[in-house]
């Protein structure tokens, strides 16, 4: 690749916190509040117009629920359980998702108010449709994030600073090590899609018809009944992903051409995941994997394309063959490809799937969370698996949290975060358990001008305990 040099410039700083956060997903969220509410002056910075990440601009409306062990005794604590409740509240269903297995679902739009007040609430500053372009670093030692908006390039100075962007944005810049990558071709991203006008009690009918179209224990280790009953209770349905593979409508519109294998770089276009809401006619729709390292800005634009034509394509096909979907339109299509993962940080802790296994304990604990192990249970040809949570919890280390000979950093979100598989702390319960942690922790450094790696660790899990995080 050709280059050139850039003019060195001088940078007006904006201001200085005692704590930065990058990126307002729900690591970035919880890192936020969790740092605000332990006294520091925290900014959260956000490329989007709005908060959420995957969960607003990804239009990923669900969280999965591994809020619970196996016993369905309580896993993860404090502000993972906080917005969960929060979202529920807002789509008008409380806390009645805790009696049931299945996803969180809830309203996009009523969730960007939700993260807003509460991050207000608790005296956050926020600063949105800014992106993070580099980090501000002097000794080995982060100060701050240099961001690039109408008002020009300017510094945001910081005694601490939170990585929640997802793709170690701020980790990269600063050179901090990362964990060598997996081959590009295991890398799988989608763009989500709603569709308006759904009779989605049409749609469960005819389940209720055909039971045997359902894919029980797919995505969730439930039957039909158990997803009718949480439909009863929250007036939300998960259709979980590879389900498409098995419902005979799916498989007549890929026998009839209607319904083609690859749409661009999409593949696998009856993956079909879908979560449904009773109260706005809705269904989210996950399908079709489009394959690259996720950092690749002409692969990100080929696929959001891509996917935005798939997404019309795909309407077109469950208007003309799902039960329920007759009158459906593109309500809308994700403003972010849904990477999964792409680049995580080499820290003094690598955690490994050993170290999530049930009842794992480590002394520089800073949450806890409930593993899974992935299972082939439903009978039919292909059929993809399920999570089957463990009966115990294990605990994130404070070490896969920050980058090794780097000080003035944590990572506060899961997919970026030190693991020997990138699945480990990825989903959004684990990534807000994380953005909790680190928050806390930056505060504590910002208080006792510590660094993350010399940080008074009873201090730490004093304060995450006082936001009613429970660690054992």
């Amino acid at each position: 690749m050709t280059t050139i040099r850039e003019a060195a410039r001088g940078l007006p700083v904006r201001g200085t916190w005692d704590v930065v956060v990058a990126g307002g997903g729900l690591g970035g969220i919880a890192a936020a509040l969790a740092a605000a509410r332990a006294g520091a002056k925290t900014l959260l910075v956000e490329r989007n117009a709005f908060l959420g990440g995957v969960a607003t601009a990804g239009m990923c409306c669900s969280i999965f629920n591994c809020y619970y062990t196996g016993r369905h005794e309580p896993g993860p604590t404090g502000i993972p359980v906080e917005i969960a409740d929060r979202l529920a509240e807002a789509t008008g269903y409380g806390r009645a998702w805790h009696r049931h297995k299945g996803h969180v679902i809830y309203d996009i739009e009523k969730a960007k108010l939700v993260f807003e007040d509460l991050l207000t609430a608790a005296g956050v500053t926020l600063l949105l449709g800014v992106p993070v372009a580099g980090a501000i670093t002097e000794g080995g030692c982060v100060q701050g994030v240099i961001v690039e908006s109408k008002a020009g390039r300017e510094a945001l100075l910081a005694s601490c600073v939170v990585d929640a962007t997802g793709d170690a944005d701020v980790a990269a810049a600063a050179g901090a090590a990362m964990v060598a990558p997996a081959k590009a071709p295991g890398h799988i991203h989608s763009l989500c899609f709603v569709l308006g006008n759904v009779d989605v009690d049409a749609f469960l009918a005819y389940f209720r018809e055909h039971p045997a179209e359902y894919p029980d224990y797919m995505d969730v280790d439930w039957t039909l009944a158990e997803a009718l009953r949480q439909y009863h209770d929250c007036g939300t349905f998960l259709f979980p992903h590879g389900g498409g593979m098995q419902m005979t409508a799916f498989r007549q519109a890929r026998a009839d051409g209607a319904l083609p294998p690859s749409i661009g770089l999409h593949d696998t276009t009856d993956a079909c995941q879908m979560h449904l809401l009773r109260q706005n006619r809705t269904a989210h729709v996950i399908t079709g994997f489009t394959r690259f390292d996720g950092l690749d800005p002409d692969r990100l634009s080929r696929s959001i394309v891509d996917g935005r034509r798939m997404a019309f394509q795909v309407a077109a096909v469950y208007r003309r063959y799902i039960p329920g979907f007759a009158g459906a339109y593109v309500a809308g299509v994700a403003p972010n490809l849904g990477v999964r993962f792409s680049r995580r940080i080499d820290g003094p802790v690598l955690l490994t799937p050993a170290m999530t296994a049930p009842g794992t304990r480590v002394p520089d604990a800073v949450g806890r969370c409930v593993s899974y192990r992935h299972e082939v249970k439903h009978p039919g040809k292909g059929a993809w698996g399920v999570q089957v949570m463990t009966d115990d919890t294990f605990q994130v280390p404070l070490g896969c949290l920050v980058p090794k000979g780097l000080d003035g950093l944590l990572v506060g979100a899961g997919r970026s975060a030190s693991t020997a598989e990138f699945w480990l702390l990825r989903v959004m319960v684990t990534t807000m358990v994380v953005g909790q942690g680190a928050g806390v922790t930056a505060a504590v450094c910002a208080r006792s001008r510590t660094q993350p790696r010399t940080v008074d660790l009873a201090a730490v899990q004093s304060e995450l305990q006082r936001q009613g995080v429970c660690l054992d």
